[in-house]
C-alpha cells in the first residue's frame, strides 16, 4: 500500500514539492505545515494499537499496547507514520492517535461522555483519508472550532474492514449537538474534495455517542471496580 511520504528533519524547513494535484489539498497542507513549522503541537499525542478479538469482556490491557508514546511535533509523527507497516495491519485490528494522557476506550473519563464521527472509507482512499484527518487533529485544525462549545477532539482511529476502514473522530461531549455539527462540517470542508464523502448515512458517515454502543455501560461498570 502506498503511504503519504514527507521527509523532514530538525535542521530543514518543510517543504511541498510541486505536484500534479488539487489546489485546495495543496493548500491545505502548505498552511497547516506553515502553522507547525516554528513549533511543537500544542497538544502531544500518542500511538496506540488495538488488537481485536473475538473472546467477549476481554480485558483491554491484554489487547492495547503502546506504539510510542510521545508524539510532540510534526517531525516525530513523520518518523512514526512514515515507518509503520500500514498494509500489515489485521483485519479488524485498529490504530488510534490519541492526547497523551487520554486511552483510546470509551471507558476513560475523558471519553465517558463522549462520541465519535465514524467515516467508512474504501480501501483505496482510506490512508489518505486517515492521514489528512490526523494532520488536522495535530493541528488543532478541529479543536479550534470547538473551543467556544468548551469541547475537545480527543483522537482519531483507523480499524480495518473487508472493504472499508472504519476512520473515527473523537469528541468529548458527545451531547452538544453544536459542537458535533461544528465538527461534521470542518471536516467535509477541510478534507481534500476527492476524499470527502459523496453522502450521509450509514453507508458514508455517522455519529454515535459512546453510551450508544452495547457494552458501554459494562465497560464503565468495571473501570469503576
Amino acid at each position: 500500500m502506498s503511504v503519504p511520504s514527507l521527509h523532514i528533519n530538525d535542521q530543514s524547513p518543510i517543504e511541498e514539492q510541486p505536484r500534479d494535484r488539487d489546489v485546495t489539498r495543496k493548500s491545505l497542507h502548505q498552511n497547516i505545515f506553515g502553522k507547525l513549522r516554528p513549533l511543537p503541537f500544542q497538544y502531544h499525542w500518542t500511538v496506540w494499537y488495538d488488537r481485536h478479538t473475538d473472546t467477549p469482556n476481554t480485558d483491554y490491557d491484554s489487547r492495547l499496547y503502546v506504539l510510542h508514546e510521545d508524539v510532540a511535533d510534526i517531525a516525530t509523527f513523520y518518523r512514526v507514520y512514515n515507518n509503520y507497516p500500514w498494509d500489515k495491519i489485521r483485519l479488524r485490528d485498529t490504530v488510534h492517535i490519541f492526547r497523551k494522557g487520554v486511552k483510546p476506550v470509551w471507558e476513560d473519563p475523558e471519553n465517558r461522555n463522549g462520541g465519535c464521527w465514524r467515516f467508512r472509507v474504501p480501501k483505496s482512499k482510506a490512508q489518505a483519508f486517515f492521514h489528512e484527518i490526523t494532520i488536522l487533529c495535530m493541528a488543532n485544525e478541529f479543536q479550534a472550532v470547538l473551543e467556544k462549545e468548551h469541547d475537545h477532539v480527543l483522537g482519531v482511529s483507523t480499524s480495518i474492514r473487508f472493504n472499508t476502514h472504519l476512520i473515527s473522530v473523537w469528541n468529548k461531549l458527545g451531547s452538544n449537538e453544536r459542537s458535533i455539527k461544528a465538527l461534521e462540517q470542518t471536516i467535509l470542508d477541510r478534507l481534500s474534495p476527492e476524499l470527502r464523502p459523496t453522502g450521509t448515512g450509514s453507508n458514508a458517515y455517522f455519529y454515535k455517542r459512546h453510551d450508544e454502543n452495547e457494552g458501554y455501560h459494562e465497560a464503565v461498570e468495571q473501570s469503576n471496580t
